[in-house]
């Protein structure tokens, strides 16, 4: 065999050699994927029949597992930067989430998996509810467009998604729900819930804070703080 021949039959193989590692690669990188219930950075907070809420926190240049969802879910950006958002087997995608950043995702019939590099300076922090079940209440969502503070985000046949934003001194008034619903704070802030009858609740809030209603409520919400009190309602049909 000449030297040229000889050196093509090595380049040949050579070739042939790295795509089969190539190809090994990609098979365990498809099969390192976990549920996102075993992804390490996703911690759960709160579950119940309805509803699994994940705190997820992935600091500056740190990267996810693959990790699969398999439930519908809201996200809800507490902690907000710049990142890359990789779906298994597709080109990553570079994100800008800003704090507050509020997202729907089906997966209950199609789970997805994926992974997030955060590639900013601060923590990529999100606030994640998955809805287990519905709700199976005969209550009707709230129509709260008119009530102060009171900012329509999202609705869907699961769920009906509100901003609330209250400055301080201030208060949304009395509004009212037939549904389960669920609040995630934003913002750090001190804040009066006020029921009929009842004394008010002082809560200290911070960002990810979580509070679950199981039932109808009446309630509205005062400022008694210094900062604006930002924080998304969540309706469960």
């Amino acid at each position: 065999m000449s030297k040229n021949k000889s050196l093509l039959f090595l380049l040949g193989f050579f070739i042939i050699a790295c795509l089969l590692v190539s190809q090994q690669l990609f098979a365990q990188a498809q099969q390192t994927a976990v549920p996102v219930e075993q992804e390490p950075r996703h911690r759960i907070v709160f579950q119940n029949q309805n509803v699994r809420i994940y705190d997820a926190l992935i600091p500056p240049g740190d990267v996810t597992l693959f990790h699969t969802h398999s439930f519908d879910s809201v996200s809800i950006a507490v902690s907000g930067g710049k990142g890359i958002n990789e779906f298994q087997g597709k080109p990553p995608i570079q994100i800008d989430v800003p704090t507050g950043w509020v997202g729907f995702s089906k997966a209950t019939n199609a789970p997805y998996t994926h992974r997030i590099t955060n590639t900013g300076t601060t923590p990529l922090r999100f606030v994640v509810p998955e809805i287990l079940s519905s709700s199976g209440s005969r209550g009707v969502p709230s129509a709260l467009d008119t009530v102060p503070g009171h900012k329509f985000v999202l609705e869907n046949d699961l769920v009906k998604v509100y901003r609330l934003s209250v400055d301080p001194k201030q208060a949304t008034g009395i509004r009212s729900r037939t549904l389960p619903w669920l609040r995630i704070s934003i913002t750090q802030s001190t804040i009066s819930v006020q029921r009929p009858g009842k004394s008010p609740e002082i809560l200290e809030t911070k960002p990810g804070d979580y509070r679950w209603y199981d039932g109808p409520t009446t309630d509205s919400i005062e400022n008694v703080g210094s900062t604006k009190y930002e924080a998304i309602e969540i309706e469960l049909k």
